[in-house]
């Protein structure tokens, strides 16, 4: 074990070698830096050294810095070797606010910088920008400007890093196509444009209705139609445009949210375009990661997307497929696939070769024979998934039924749920022998009680209720995650759970359409339903989920010996 592997389940303060700290994954948040203050920064440490710890999460056999990017450079600059650090393991969403959360409350971070931030904690947020907003303690109008102002081109974000124009100009010009922005832009810095004289201009602009997409049978009667005066003078060829810009945006948005739903019964989460930034999103498929891996892993994983494009312009509504918004495991997936076929070699260990030479009647030299043939494998490619917190829940609502229904009959377990329970009131209780735990969190003191004899786990019934007479306390616990716990001291728990699995309604609603396949793929199920006439399943398909769910609980197939793998892997 390496000294890092030795604080990842516990945070630990530690000087750690310049050397060994590397930057974090996917960069710091922070791309501009003020020069004076880092100078006082330099001073302070040439004289007092550092004196806030930066922090580190364990990488490998290194450390991946998160917040302190200025103390580290400052002292990789000034010839240190060591630097104070609290090291703590972080999910990357995790090491991402903590980086925000730093910059924020340390000093003003460029509010460029700010809103690529949170773009990137919508990513880790499957686009949930009311998670993000719980998580920074924001609130949620503060989260949806941030994303808005990247609707902007690259021109504009620079004005505003630079102070040309404010966040308030940017807001305004968001929408807007990037041909329009880039024109506005100019005439607002040349001509000195306030934000207010910019909302009074942005609302006479128009919308060619050509490019709508909703429906514009309403718009033909409609006064801010410019056709409808333009065809007073003769001008049949004037393109229609809608000169109320709040009444387009409102119709599109509404149009957006349908085709929103649309896009979510097939691949599950549909993001706008400005949520995830183009660095952070990746086209996945199966020539990019490998058939296995796209089939099984990426169509039901939740970080396969499909984002659409809101920004008025010719590209509203265009849909984007297949995106994985995961860089790490994207990349890993991608590596896992380039990577070259792995000899293995089955070795006979020393013992049982000893043993066949003594139990046979071989010539001596035979003991020189050269060993057989080694076999050629290829590598089992791990395939990555990140399952829907909804599918998760719903199977984990299932395999709490099958502990429930393997444990019940058994009277050592209603002893240990008895002891448990009472352990939970009692505070500050000490129990009698040193193999229970010491805690009282509901789940470990449930498993301590059934490694236990019947006599002993009794004795210690009978003693934690006396205790109870004086002191109480509670504890929040998760009975579904604890009695799946419990599986693993059943016999043949993967055998009761795959037995008591069946697709429901509520199940398969669980599940996009593409899960769906892979389900009826991997069960057989496509098989058989095609077995009839070929091709059908596949037109199933593209009738919508509620149809292609009725249709395959009507369908007449034994799913017995079936379990989807997102469901037995809940099994610890």
């Amino acid at each position: 074990m390496n000294a890092i592997t030795t604080v990842e389940l516990k945070p630990t303060n530690m000087m750690i070698p310049l050397s060994s700290i590397v930057p974090l994954s996917f960069g710091n948040c922070r791309t501009n830096r003020n020069s004076e203050s880092y100078q006082e920064l330099l001073n302070s440490i040439k004289t007092r050294g550092v004196i806030q710890p930066i922090l580190v999460r364990p990488f490998d056999d290194k450390f991946e810095i998160i917040a302190g990017y200025g103390r580290f450079e400052a002292s990789t600059e000034l010839g240190l070797e060591t630097i104070p650090a609290f090291v703590k393991v972080l999910t990357d969403a995790e090491a991402l606010e903590h980086q925000l959360e730093e910059n924020l409350t340390r000093s003003d971070l460029d509010i460029i910088d700010e809103c690529k931030a949170v773009q990137q904690l919508s990513a880790f947020y499957n686009g949930d920008r009311k998670a993000i907003a719980d998580r920074l303690v924001w609130p949620l109008r503060k989260v949806n400007e941030r994303i808005e102002i990247l609707r902007c081109t690259s021109q504009v974000l620079e004005a505003v890093r630079t102070g040309a124009i404010t966040v308030g100009h940017a807001l305004l010009l968001a929408p807007f196509s990037e041909k329009l922005q880039q024109g506005t832009l100019a005439k607002v810095i040349s001509e000195k444009w306030t934000v207010a004289y910019l909302r009074e201009r942005a609302s006479k602009g128009q919308q060619l209705l050509a490019l709508a997409k909703f429906d514009t049978n309403e718009c033909n009667t409609c006064p801010h139609n410019s056709a409808a005066q333009s065809g007073l003078f003769g001008l049949e060829d004037h393109k229609a445009a809608c000169s109320k810009l709040s009444c387009f945006k409102e119709k599109t948005n509404e149009w957006l949210e349908v085709r929103k739903d649309e896009l979510a019964d097939q691949y599950g989460t549909v993001l706008l375009v400005q949520q995830v930034a183009q660095e952070d999103r990746h086209t996945v498929d199966a020539p990019t990661v490998g058939e296995e891996q796209f089939n099984s892993g990426c169509m039901t994983c939740e970080k396969r997307v499909v984002l659409i494009d809101d920004r008025l312009g010719r590209s509203l509504g265009t849909t984007y497929i297949n995106q994985c918004i995961d860089n790490i495991c994207y990349t890993q997936c991608v590596k896992a696939l380039s990577q070259p076929e792995i000899e293995e070699v089955e070795e006979e260990s020393a013992d049982s070769i000893a043993l066949d030479i003594d139990a046979s009647n071989t010539p001596a030299d035979a003991t020189s024979a050269k060993p057989s043939t080694p076999k050629k494998a290829k590598p089992k490619k791990t395939v990555n998934c990140s399952v829907s917190s909804k599918v998760v829940e719903t199977n984990k609502r299932v395999l709490r039924n099958v502990s429930a229904s393997l444990l019940m009959p058994e009277p050592h377990f209603q002893s240990a749920m008895t002891y448990a329970a009472l352990r939970r009131l009692a505070s500050g209780y000490k129990p009698l022998i040193t193999e229970l735990s010491p805690t009282d969190h509901f789940s470990q003191v449930l498993k301590s009680a059934m490694a236990l004899d019947e006599t002993t786990l009794m004795a210690e019934i009978a003693n934690v209720t006396l205790h109870l007479s004086s002191k109480q306390s509670d504890d929040s616990l998760n009975f579904t995650d604890m009695m799946i716990s419990l599986l693993s001291d059943c016999q043949n728990p993967t055998d009761a759970a795959i037995a008591k699995w069946m697709p429901t309604k509520e199940i398969l609603s669980q599940y996009t359409i593409d899960g769906i396949n892979v389900l009826c793929v991997e069960s057989g199920f496509v098989a058989a339903f095609d077995n009839e006439k070929e091709g059908e399943f596949a037109k199933l398909t593209t009738k919508g989920k509620p149809q292609l769910i009725d249709t395959i609980l009507k369908f007449g197939f034994d799913w017995s010996g079936f379990a989807p793998k997102e469901f037995i892997a809940l099994i610890k």
